[in-house]
């Protein structure tokens, strides 16, 4: 009969213990947005989106401003050239930015979305704007005042009236609204949205998107003159 203790030695535990390393971004989808006058770029988004107030994210030349409210959104961007962006966004304080090329905004969970891009300076090289889930602030109707508005019949989920320099873009689809904007500069602008033709208009100073009825959309401005 063995006379060795019945005792074993458990050896090394095995218990798992993940390595938690922080990320440098939030920023970890990507997609490929293209506008009217041919350029096209890949845009980081964000993967989920707080309840209140918004995010932003620049990550070299693109800059990513999220909102997620539940009932509206605003977005308020001025472009001021030369890479210089002003924004701010559902009542929260302008923040300042340089070296910015493209912005990308988006807009979940709120069936009515506001984004706003006042485009400050006149410009002599292209600028594309591209809209998807976008929302603005306080944004000038295209129906105010006693200016002739130019209006085009509603196709693919959307229609755009211009009143004056003021052009407003309105997008209803029920599933994800994308509307992309290239600007030319000295107010001229070409607009498509959902995935219809592209509309040519002039004299443009401030773009207005309303976007409703879908939870997802996506707004991208390209300032290739910067």
């Amino acid at each position: 009969m063995s006379d060795q203790s019945s005792h074993q030695d458990p050896g090394p535990s095995r218990k798992f213990l993940p390595e938690v390393k922080p990320l440098e971004s939030r920023l970890l989808l990507s997609r490929q947005v293209s506008f009217p006058d041919g350029v096209s770029f890949r845009f980081p988004t964000f993967p989920s989106l707080p309840r209140t107030g918004g995010v932003f994210e620049q990550s070299g030349a693109v800059l990513g401003i999220g909102v997620g409210q539940a009932t509206t959104n605003t977005v308020q961007v001025a472009d001021e050239g030369q890479g210089r962006i002003q924004a701010h966004w559902n009542g929260g304080s302008v923040h300042s930015l340089t070296g910015v090329q493209a912005t990308v905004i988006e807009a979940h969970r709120a069936r009515s979305n506001q984004i706003t891009f006042n485009l400050t300076p006149l410009r002599t090289g292209p600028t594309a704007l591209a809209v998807g889930p976008l929302v603005p602030t306080d944004a000038a109707l295209a129906s105010e005042g006693r200016h002739p508005l130019r209006s085009l019949a509603k196709r693919t989920s959307g229609f755009a009236v211009q009143s004056a320099s003021v052009l407003t873009v309105i997008v209803d689809k029920r599933t994800t609204n994308a509307v992309e904007i290239s600007n030319s500069g000295g107010g001229a602008v070409e607009v498509e949205w959902n995935g219809g033709v592209v509309h040519s208009f002039t004299g443009v100073a401030t773009i207005v998107v309303d976007t409703q009825n879908a939870r997802k959309n996506l707004v991208a401005l390209d300032d290739v003159t910067h």
